[in-house]
């Protein structure tokens, strides 16, 4: 019996890819293994999106390197993003690997293992241009939600980004196979769906027939969704895409949850520019404005980075400007990381390490205040929640997600999991809320 192992750095399309990448092992009759040591193959998916992950990724193959010297018939493979990007300094930093593959090629992983079983140098698949063939079978590591990824790669030109080179140019994945998928899951069971894109709201843009758009899509999954009570969710927006139709058909589909991950980067418009994001604050301002009108309870998520070249003291100040106005509900918030071969890399007036992180330190602090005051505004109410399993932070509770994706831990049964129930929030913290069960939802 072979068995397999896989380490996952990086976004929920990561985690959904190296779901798709242990089901395509297990149809080679792998099995997963109980630990790193007892694999026969390792296969590390990847991110480069900042440089951290990328030396986590370098410091894990070390680890493999002085394993596979013990076990030298064991298979190193490395996939996704850094694959497609960085194989020539993998090649150099770590020449032990037995095979490479993009994110688009994750279909061929079987032949490739083959291939890499009978040769002795490293074998590889990283064609940007390929349209990635829909997964046969998903090994998926929730029976209870569910990701389906419907747009892949990225057509837009941010000069700090690296995802059109890891990922490609957007392909939109036939609305007929997303909804074939949608009602599989759900047939088989699954309680929430959430619809995966590095832009989700461009889905449709490459597709010939004009009315195939992600508000359309929606309503086609709401008429599959709604009547089995089903929640839906999608990542991430650029900010632009989010029409006037598509706030109004999150407004509309009961089967669609009250929340929205939208990126701002930056909240000064000179800095926007540079980063080449296409809208002004004034724009992202207006779209926040309509989301908050039609859904007044909805959660907006964001992603901010400090420290982009160019970036001088009055451009921070109006990026806290914007986190007090807008008060987010969550914020992914980092320091500018420079990628090779992007535009921002060479760009002048490269800020200084410490004054990055003085910068994300004071942000961090910032949204800290605006998230748990927003939060402890919530205390007291009564809401849905959808049960996961058990509570990370405490094995004797249980946890779920509310609509608006906050977390909440409260006493119940493990039986509850995959349940919907009414709970109230009784103490709110940063990361969610602790609650008590009050009934079943019907």
């Amino acid at each position: 019996m072979r068995h397999y192992f896989i380490v996952t750095f990086g976004c929920q399309m990561n985690v959904h890819d190296s779901e798709i990448i242990a089901g395509l092992l297990e149809s080679m009759g792998y099995t997963p293994a109980n630990s790193l040591e007892d694999a026969d193959i390792v296969l590390i998916n990847t991110c480069t999106v900042r440089s951290k992950p990328v030396e986590k990724v370098f410091s894990f193959l070390g680890q493999l390197r002085k394993m596979k010297q013990r076990k030298q018939d064991l298979l190193i493979g490395v996939c996704g993003c850094m694959a497609q990007r960085d194989a020539d300094l993998i090649k150099r930093r770590a020449p032990f690997v037995n095979l490479l593959v993009g994110p688009r090629n994750l279909h061929h992983l079987p032949e490739l293992i083959e291939q890499a079983i009978s040769c002795k140098h490293m074998v590889e698949w990283r064609d940007l241009n390929e349209q990635p063939c829909p997964p046969q079978f998903i090994k998926r590591r929730s029976s209870i939600s569910a990701y389906v990824t419907i747009i892949h790669g990225c057509n837009r030109k941010c000069t700090f980004c690296v995802v059109p080179t890891a990922r490609g140019q957007q392909w939109s994945v036939p609305p007929e196979v997303v909804l074939r998928e949608v009602d599989n899951l759900i047939t088989d069971g699954y309680k929430e769906i959430v619809l995966l894109g590095q832009n989700v709201d461009a889905y449709g843009h490459d597709i010939k027939d004009k009315q195939v758009n992600l508000a359309w899509l929606l309503r086609q999954i709401d008429k599959l969704a709604a009547p089995s009570k089903v929640r839906v969710r999608f990542t991430t927006n650029y900010p632009l895409y989010v029409t006037d139709e598509l706030i109004e058909t999150i407004g509309e589909l009961e089967s669609v949850c009250e929340a929205i991950h939208m990126p701002v980067q930056s909240g000064d418009d000179y800095i926007l520019k540079l980063m080449r994001r296409g809208y002004t604050v004034e724009q992202y301002l207006r779209i926040v404005e309509k989301l908050r009108k039609r859904i007044p309870h909805i959660a907006i998520a964001t992603d901010v980075m400090v420290g982009f070249p160019g970036e001088k003291e009055e451009h921070f100040k109006n990026t806290l400007k914007l986190m007090r106005e807008v008060e987010f509900d969550q914020a992914f918030m980092f320091a500018y990381s420079p990628r090779p071969n992007t535009p921002a890399a060479s760009m002048p007036e490269q800020v200084p390490k410490d004054e990055k992180l003085s910068r994300l330190k004071e942000l961090i602090s910032l949204q800290n205040e605006i998230q748990l005051r927003k939060n402890e505004r919530e205390v007291g109410n009564i809401v849905e929640v959808l049960v996961e399993g058990k509570s990370e932070k405490n094995g004797n509770k249980l946890s779920g997600r509310t609509r608006t994706n906050k977390i909440v831990v409260f006493e119940g049964d493990e039986k509850l999991c995959g349940k919907f129930l009414m709970i109230k929030l009784n103490k709110a913290y940063l990361w969610g809320f602790e609650g008590e069960l009050i009934s079943v939802s019907q």
